[in-house]
């Protein structure tokens, strides 16, 4: 991998802007763990906006009680990359302990992406991955952007036996559940 530009543009001020890395071939965040939210029947929603857009999860836990359960999920860029964009996108999603996959391509960069996730178990540890990529034009000069997210999450429904590993509560949700990166290759 040859390093095209010196600093990651995880922000969209106009001086992260100005910069970037080359985008590695493998999904953003596909294989970090920093942290997981727990669906849970008192809370099956999950809701994160950062600077790169707006991802959702829920889980019908009542419904699913004792039975795998299906996790909908959906991800919308936010008005600063769309900003930027002056192209289509082609949008992958994928899992790492699941087989689902997810694709779209030449969608407008507003596109509400939507999916779900069957089978999920409970008490089981799982990432969500999905990574968009589309033209850009910043600060003058015009590229690739790489736009890549991830979501880690578990369900537990009150009813079910916890692993024996663990007799506490499922860990609670933390602040780096999702996580999303904006890399920018741009033009020589």
């Amino acid at each position: 991998m040859s390093l095209i530009s010196t600093r990651r543009a995880g922000l969209l001020g106009s001086a992260a802007l100005a910069t970037a890395l080359l985008v590695p071939a493998t999904p953003a965040h596909a294989g970090v763990q920093p942290g997981k939210h727990v669906f849970k029947m008192s809370a099956p929603s999950y809701q994160k906006t950062d600077s790169n857009g707006t991802f959702t999860g829920q889980v019908n836990m009542a419904g699913t009680v004792g039975k795998p359960a299906v996790m909908a999920w959906s991800f919308r860029t936010s008005p600063k990359v769309r900003a930027i964009a002056t192209g289509k996108m082609t949008c992958k999603a994928g899992h790492m302990q699941l087989p689902y996959h997810d694709s779209h391509s030449n969608v407008p960069v507003d596109y509400f992406w939507h999916s779900s996730v069957k089978d999920n178990r409970r008490n089981k540890d799982y990432t969500l991955y999905g990574n968009c990529t589309f033209r850009v034009k910043a600060g003058g000069r015009t590229g690739t952007a790489n736009l890549g997210f991830r979501f880690n999450y578990s369900l537990f429904d009150g009813i079910s036996k916890l692993p024996p590993k663990n007799d506490e509560m499922p860990t609670p949700a933390t602040d780096n559940e999702f996580s999303s990166d904006l890399e920018i290759t741009y033009d020589s």
